[in-house]
């Protein structure tokens, strides 16, 4: 047996227009009725309080996008595929409806199939289908880290603070435009943006041509698509089904690092975690595993947009303070009841959400206490916690104690027939079921011929007109779409373009700037030692060259550098052995690496400032280094003098 009391069975019509019902409880059949609409199905279980709805197969809702849909439209109800799940395999209904006694193998109608569906759920029979979104992750942020620099870093944080700023807002635009639904996180900073996260619930094939990968100097957008389930299938009677329909309040702290905390109805702390880029997704399955949210507790007003849909999509209650929650209480509330419970608490993230949650429980704690006393003192057993659950939702409590009871239904037993009455009463069914397939399939061809005659009144207009109809259906529709979806995709990568290029612009403006006020200067670039001493005059007035790479030297090149009036190199990379033959004819050496600098193709900007120190710090290894080969001389020839002196002692 399983834990549904009152369940709904379903099965679509051959007609595909309308759905068969059935309502059971464990004392009888309730209602039986045909041709049913979808809202028309979602609005009987409301009015019955059904727990779980049954049906043979999911997909005879509609689409993966519908089955969301018409779960939504369900209160706390429990969505049941009884003939098998993807992982266990499949049965059909009628060898499930004969396992179970309830018919013997025939094939079934639609009506006699809804009821087996929700026999069998009753019976235990099924499994239970969780729901989850699909999710793409669209992170936006700066390419390049802010070091230290002169004058115009701040004008170049702007510039790229501004440029995030301005992309996420674009994205967002296009998004809203669209009717996404989608979280957004924000990494703010002194000027504008550091980063953004959007994490947007559809599949990645549906964001071509809203948002697209960009890599440039200084900005990147990632898309990348996170891989989840879109339907989970549990047995009923498994561990994970079988545990009790626990309410929670979900305390959360939205953000890039998002902080959780659930708490029971009583009080007690069931789970508190934090993480970054928690998506909404991960919050639902999570809760799935511990029970089911009745409230989404938050410690600022007004509740951040993550909360408000969270609470609309679980149906389930929103909790906001009526002014944000101080530092001071939220770790005087925390404290408390970590001591109490002893738990331990991690981090602003983990404090904020489990204060939120401790809050929303001191709000509603003596309303709770009530409905659990109230609820004690009945004669008949009621469900304590559906009671507190109806309560919060704002029931009186004597509502929810006559709600939580199950009424009891006598079965009407009819009197036995004579058997040449079943047999006959058998026949006409049948014969009643054909003459509906029989119906519905004229239905079918009747409708095939109005959108036929439909279609040459259509083209009998455009022939008066003295238009010829297109052979190919569609043809010139189709062709138009195609050019307006390519040019509406050429233009998104325009504008993407020209984002970048204002930011480029942006930053070559400040290189210029700095150039003319002298925090910067100028390098030519060159490839080889070589191409250095062919162009000397070239050099900057410093006789500081800049080099890619020194690589291996001659003796003849050597002996020009000592004598060519370089003053430093500048390298972006060189090894130990190069660095000790470029310091042995005295010329110091400095890192690319170690001074902020921007390269232009041939040419590359250096910050003064940081030039300089480097500088300084390269003519300092170089005296270092002529100090320590000074030593190895004047050692080599005080140890030539003791040997001559050794060698003219034995002589003697």
């Amino acid at each position: 047996m399983s834990n549904y009391k009152t369940v709904l069975g379903m099965d679509k019509l051959p007609s595909y227009n309308g759905f068969s019902v059935v309502v059971i409880n464990e004392s009888g059949i309730l209602m039986r009725k045909d041709v049913l609409s979808m809202e028309e199905v979602s609005e009987i279980a409301r009015s019955f309080k059904v727990d779980a709805i049954a049906v043979d197969n999911i997909y005879e809702i509609g689409s993966e996008r519908d089955i969301r849909g018409f779960v939504t439209l369900l209160y706390s109800m429990d969505l049941i595929q009884v003939t098998g799940s993807p992982s266990e395999g499949f049965k059909q209904l009628s060898v499930i409806g004969k396992q179970l006694g309830i018919t013997r193998g025939e094939k079934l109608s639609p009506s006699k199939s809804a009821e087996v569906c929700a026999r069998a759920t009753i019976a235990g029979h099924g499994f239970l289908v969780k729901i989850y979104d699909p999710e793409t992750r669209v992170t936006i942020s700066r390419r390049r880290r802010f070091g230290s620099g002169g004058m115009s870093e701040g004008r170049y944080r702007r510039s790229i603070q501004g440029s995030v700023l301005n992309l996420t807002k674009t994205i967002e635009s296009a998004l809203n435009s669209r009717g996404m639904d989608y979280d957004l996180a924000l990494r703010k900073g002194s000027h504008g943006i550091e980063g953004s996260t959007f994490i947007v619930y559809a599949p990645r094939n549906l964001l071509f041509g809203i948002v697209r990968p960009i890599r440039t100097s200084s900005i990147n957008v990632r898309v990348t698509p996170t891989f989840t389930k879109s339907f989970e299938f549990v047995p009923l009677g498994s561990t994970n089904e079988a545990l009790p329909k626990r309410y929670l309040i979900a305390g959360i702290d939205p953000g890039m690092v998002c902080g959780l905390a659930v708490m029971d109805l009583n009080g007690r702390i069931l789970h508190v975690s934090s993480g970054r880029g928690i998506t909404r997704g991960q919050i639902t399955r999570l809760l799935a595993t511990l029970g089911r949210a009745l409230v989404f507790a938050t410690d600022v007003n007004p509740p951040p947009s993550l909360l408000v849909k969270l609470s609309a999509s679980h149906s389930a209650i929103l909790f906001s303070p009526e002014q944000s929650l101080k530092t001071s209480e939220k770790t005087d509330l925390v404290e408390k009841i970590a001591s109490n419970q002893r738990i331990k608490i991690q981090g602003s993230h983990q404090r904020d959400a489990l204060a939120a949650a401790a809050k929303a429980y001191s709000f509603y704690r003596n309303k709770l206490k009530q409905a659990v006393s109230h609820a004690r003192a009945e004669e008949r057993p009621v469900q304590i916690e559906e009671v507190k659950a109806n309560v919060l939702r704002g029931m009186s409590i004597k509502d929810a104690i006559a709600l939580s009871r199950t009424p009891v239904i006598e079965e009407v037993v009819p009197k036995r027939r004579a058997g040449s009455e079943r047999e006959q009463i058998k026949v006409l069914e049948t014969k009643f079921e054909d003459m509906q397939a029989e119906r519905d399939k004229l239905l079918l061809q009747v409708k095939a011929l109005k959108e036929r005659i439909e279609d040459l009144e259509v083209s009998v207009r455009l022939t008066r007109l003295g238009e010829r109809p297109k052979r190919t259906p569609g043809g010139e529709v189709y062709e138009l779409e195609r050019r307006i979806r390519s040019l509406l995709n050429e233009v998104g990568q325009l504008r993407s373009q020209l984002e970048l290029t204002k930011s480029e612009n942006i930053q070559l403006r400040s290189e210029m700037d700095a150039l003319a006020s002298g925090e910067s200067l100028l390098f030519k670039r060159y490839r080889t030692v070589a191409e250095v001493l062919h162009d000397l005059v070239n050099l900057h007035e410093r006789k500081v060259a800049l080099v890619e790479r020194i690589g291996k030297v001659s003796d003849e090149l050597l002996k020009t550098l000592r004598f060519s009036h370089i003053t430093a190199f500048l390298v972006e990379e060189i090894s130990p052995e190069e660095k000790t033959q470029i310091l042995g004819i005295g010329i110091p050496v400095v890192l690319l690496s170690s001074i902020s600098s921007e390269n232009y193709g041939n040419v590359q900007t250096v910050k003064r400032v940081t030039l300089e120190r480097a500088l300084e710090g390269a003519k300092k290894e170089l005296e270092d280094f002529s100090e320590v080969k000074t030593k190895k001389v004047r050692d080599l020839l005080e140890e030539y003098k003791k040997e001559r002196l050794k060698e003219t002692l034995r002589r003697e």
